[in-house]
């Protein structure tokens, strides 16, 4: 009798012994590849530091995001080393493809700065001369034709309350015997010669001004006055410049510039 359980314990010895070592992956579970083929998505394991409750459930979002992203690129990878005659997917839209790159899709186009849309400056008066030389030394700065302009004014010029011409120099003491009797003063005219002998009864700058008060005297007992122009104004321009690049400046020196004056409106 015990023998016979001597030898059923060496055959069960010897089975076991043939049916461990008949499986490898009995021996040693942590060893390659059968660790290996015991994870399940090994990639997708991702190690986040310990986190307060508060910040942490504000991270998890971001967390998911990054996963979503980096599962997307590996799709991308997988696309872009796929043969080039594969069949596109039926979800690609051909008029993304199309679309790419045009304004609205994310594309930056940088434009040319229209010079009108940009800060003016000006000049003070100038004479032709000094126009010629102020413009060849703005273009030889760097500043392109079309950020220069210049703007034509009228400077200068008299308008007088105008009596006269006399015949002769007692038609025009006669007159001025009659403007003293008014009390309104007066001042005698020698030139220009179109309007000698004569007498005003004051100068202007402008056609406008001498006119409002011709008005005036013309209340007072006035009758024969009228406005003539005894000087004319001199032409002067204004040098505008519209540029971003203020570095200019550095090639005009002493020449001063202000704003421009801003348009009437229509």
């Amino acid at each position: 009798m015990l023998r016979a359980l001597v030898l059923l314990l060496l055959l069960l010895n010897v089975g076991l012994y043939f049916w461990i070592h008949g499986d490898p992956r009995l021996m040693d579970p942590d060893r390659e590849p059968q660790r290996l083929e015991r994870q399940v998505a090994p990639d997708a394991i991702q190690v986040v530091p310990d986190l307060p409750v508060a910040l942490g459930a504000a991270v998890a979002p971001l967390a998911a995001s990054a996963a979503v992203a980096a599962d997307a690129a590996q799709g991308a990878a997988s696309a872009a080393s796929a043969p080039a005659s594969s069949p596109a997917s039926p979800s690609t839209d051909p008029s993304t493809a199309a679309n790419a790159g045009k304004p609205g899709d994310g594309a930056v186009t940088l434009a040319r700065p229209n010079p009108a849309d940009l800060d003016c400056v000006e000049s003070d008066p100038l004479d032709d001369a000094r126009l010629a030389a102020l413009r060849q030394t703005l273009l030889k700065s760097g500043l392109k034709p079309d950020t220069i302009a210049v703007r034509d004014q009228l400077q200068g010029g008299t308008w007088l309350v105008y009596l006269g011409r006399f015949a002769d120099a007692q038609a025009g003491q006669q007159k001025a015997d009659e403007l003293k009797r008014l009390n309104l003063k007066f001042e005698r005219v020698s030139k220009p010669p179109a309007l000698a002998p004569g007498l005003s009864l004051g100068s202007y700058a402008s056609a406008a001004d001498a006119s409002a008060h011709l008005a005036d005297f013309a209340r007072q007992g006035v009758h024969t006055a009228r406005v003539v122009q005894s000087e004319a104004p001199t032409p002067r321009h204004r040098l505008q410049v519209r540029s971003p690049d203020a570095s200019w400046r550095l090639a005009v020196g002493a020449q001063r510039f202000g704003a421009c004056p801003i348009p009437a409106a229509p």
